[in-house]
């Protein structure tokens, strides 16, 4: 039972970081430092230590258990810090600054066909745009 227990901890270590990768490619969420997976590898190592510190029987394994843990926890928090740091924009915009909409020529309308904001907004008195994130 105490083997189970240890194998069921270790195995969830992984599982951690195949949902923090599903999440930002699949679902699109983002996080810089998930905290859940966090909570959930500290569990794990919590429940490893106390099952190699209480049992006396099979130390061995729950020992290569529990080094095993550590080793995916450790590759797995440095994948997430250097890895999956996403930059931060590089453009900042200040209120009342002018900026030069006339350069972009990937703006599109709601049939495809290219729109000129600069224009656009000449044109008429009020303007309003709508940016749409993702692939849909």
């Amino acid at each position: 039972m105490t083997i189970a227990r240890g194998l069921v901890a270790l195995s969830l270590i992984p599982l951690v970081g195949f949902l923090h990768f599903l999440l930002a490619t699949q679902f699109e969420i983002y996080e810089r430092r998930p905290i859940w997976g966090m909570v959930v590898i500290l569990a794990s190592l919590i429940v490893l230590a106390r099952l190699l510190i209480r049992t006396d029987k099979n130390k061995k394994a729950l020992f290569i258990l529990n080094l095993l843990a550590w080793a995916l926890a450790l590759i797995l928090i440095w994948w997430v810090e250097v890895y999956t740091q996403y930059p931060p924009l590089k453009t900042n915009y200040t209120l009342g600054q002018k900026i030069n909409l006339s350069i972009d020529e990937g703006l599109e309308d709601g049939d495809g066909n290219p729109v000129n904001p600069e224009t656009l907004i000449k044109n008429s008195q009020y303007t309003l745009l709508t940016f749409y994130r993702g692939h849909w």
